[in-house]
C-alpha cells in the first residue's frame, strides 16, 4: 500500500483551492500530486480545510470523516485486509474505479483522488490543467424558502447566513450562471458571499427576475436510479447516461404532439425527425463530451427539428452555430474550419455543413471548446467555424452555458435537463 507519485508528480506547482482560497501545505508534508493520470491531494489537508474532522483507524483500517453534527466512530464491515475505506458521517463510500483509490503514500498521508471529495463530502470540484490548480466548493445549503421536503421529514428550515438576504440566499442555491447588467458574469454561488449593498437597485431588480425564471426548475433532479444530484453539478463532459435508444423511443413519443402542432396550430407541414442518436452518443464518446445531453439540447434548440427558427433544415445545423440574427454576406471567416465541410452561404442564417455527421461533430466540438482548454482530440478536423472565437473553458457545466450559449438564457441550462434530458431517461 505504500505508494510514491510517477514522475509527473515531481513537476511543480499544483494548487488547491477550498472556497476562493489557497490552501497553504507546510513544508516536507504531503504535497498534491498526479498518478496514473489522477489528481491525488492529501484527505486531512482537504477534509479539515473543508471544516470536517478527520481520523486514521488502522485496524480495522478506516478514513473517518465527520461533519458538522456528526461524531467520528468505525463501523463494523467486512473488509479486506488490504482495503481502505473511507467512512463519511457513519456511512462507507465506496467509489467509481475510474475515480482511483485511496492509498498511504510513503510520507505516511492518506492521499484520495480529488474528485472523490466531491463524492464523500458533496463538493463541487474541477481541475485546471493549465494552472495546475484543483478547486473546491463546499456544499451550499439549499434554498430556505422554498420548502424543500427531506424524504422523511417537514420541510428544512434553513436560516441565511448572517448579512445575506434571502434573495441573494435562494440564488445562490441554483448554483447557476448569470449575467449581470455590465454584461459580465457571476455564478450564482457567489452570492452567498455578498451583501445587497454590494449591488445596485437596478441589479437586484433584476436578481429578483433571474431568481423568478428559476424559481420553474429544481435545483435538484432525480435520476432514473433514485440518485438525487444538484442539476448544477450536470458537467458538460462526461459519459452518456441515456442511450440511442431511449433518445430514439422519447422523440418516437413526442412526435404526435409535434405533428399535431405543426399542421395544427402552425399550419406548416411536419418535418420527418432525422436519426441522430447513434451519431451523438458516438462522437459525443469521441471527445469525452455527453452526447445525451447535446442531442437534447439539439432538440431544444431545432424544435425537435421542426427548425421554427432561422435555420433551416437542409444546413444540417442542429445547434444554431453562426446564427447570430444577421444574414450572412458569404465572406464572413470561417475561422480556420475545414472548407470542404463548412460554407457560409450569403442570404443565409448560420453555418452549412456538408453532411449531417458533419453537423453533429461540429455541434459536439463547439460545446468541447466551451468545456475545456484542450486541444481537439487527435486525428479530428475543425468543424466549428466559432471554435476559436469562444472562451475556452469558461463553461464546464449545462447551466454554465446560461447567458453564453443563449442570450439571456438564465434558464437555459436547466432546461435542457429538465424539459428535454430527463423525459428522454
Amino acid at each position: 500500500m505504500l505508494g510514491s507519485p510517477t514522475a509527473a508528480a515531481d513537476r511543480p506547482g499544483i494548487s488547491i483551492v477550498i472556497d476562493g482560497k489557497q490552501v497553504v501545505i507546510p513544508d516536507g508534508d504531503q504535497s498534491p500530486f498526479i498518478k496514473d493520470d489522477r489528481v491525488y491531494v492529501p484527505l486531512r489537508v482537504v477534509s479539515e480545510n473543508l471544516g470536517a474532522r478527520v481520523e486514521w483507524m488502522p485496524n480495522p483500517r478506516q478514513i473517518l470523516i465527520a461533519t458538522a453534527g456528526h461524531s467520528l466512530a468505525p463501523i463494523t464491515i467486512s473488509t479486506a485486509k488490504t482495503d481502505i475505506r473511507v467512512v463519511v458521517d457513519g456511512s462507507v463510500k465506496d467509489f467509481p474505479a475510474d475515480l482511483g483509490q485511496p492509498f498511504i503514500t510513503s510520507l505516511n498521508r492518506v492521499v484520495v483522488p480529488f474528485r472523490a471529495i466531491g463524492e464523500a463530502l458533496g463538493c463541487g470540484v474541477n481541475w485546471d490543467s493549465t494552472t495546475r490548480t484543483v478547486s473546491i466548493v463546499s456544499p451550499l445549503p439549499p434554498p430556505p424558502s422554498r420548502g424543500l421536503v427531506r424524504d422523511n421529514g417537514p420541510p428544512d428550515a434553513i436560516q441565511p447566513p448572517p448579512g445575506t438576504s434571502s434573495l441573494l440566499n435562494e440564488l445562490a442555491s441554483y448554483r447557476t450562471n448569470l449575467r449581470l447588467l455590465d454584461m459580465t458574469f457571476i455564478n450564482s454561488a457567489e452570492l452567498l458571499y455578498r451583501t445587497e449593498v454590494d449591488f445596485s437597485s437596478a441589479q437586484l431588480e433584476q436578481f429578483q427576475r433571474y431568481l423568478t425564471e428559476l424559481g420553474k426548475y429544481s435545483p435538484t433532479i432525480r435520476l432514473p436510479n433514485g440518485t438525487v444530484t444538484a442539476s448544477s453539478d450536470l458537467t458538460i463532459r462526461g459519459q452518456s447516461m441515456a442511450t440511442a435508444a431511449q433518445l430514439r423511443a422519447w422523440i418516437d413519443s413526442e412526435t404526435p404532439r409535434l405533428k399535431a402542432k405543426m399542421e395544427g396550430e402552425l399550419g406548416r407541414p411536419f418535418i420527418p425527425i432525422p436519426d441522430l442518436a447513434e451519431l451523438y452518443i458516438r462522437i459525443g464518446a469521441e471527445y469525452g463530451i455527453r452526447g445525451d445531453l447535446a442531442y437534447a439540447q439539439a432538440a431544444k434548440e431545432t424544435h425537435f427539428w421542426q427548425y421554427t427558427g432561422l435555420v433551416k433544415p437542409d444546413q444540417n445545423n442542429y445547434c444554431g452555430l453562426y446564427a447570430t440574427g444577421q444574414i450572412l454576406l458569404g465572406g464572413e471567416s470561417i475561422n480556420g474550419a475545414d472548407r470542404g465541410l463548412v460554407v457560409l452561404e450569403a442570404g443565409r442564417h448560420g453555418a452549412t455543413f456538408a453532411t449531417p455527421e458533419v453537423g453533429v461533430e461540429a455541434h459536439i466540438q463547439h460545446l468541447y471548446s466551451y468545456s475545456c482548454k484542450d486541444p481537439l482530440p487527435p486525428g479530428k478536423t475543425l468543424l466549428s467555424p466559432r471554435f476559436n472565437l469562444v472562451q475556452r473553458g469558461c463553461a464546464s457545466t449545462w447551466q454554465g452555458l446560461n447567458g453564453r450559449w443563449a442570450v439571456p438564457g438564465t434558464t437555459y441550462g436547466q432546461s435542457i435537463i429538465q424539459n428535454y434530458w430527463l423525459k428522454a431517461l
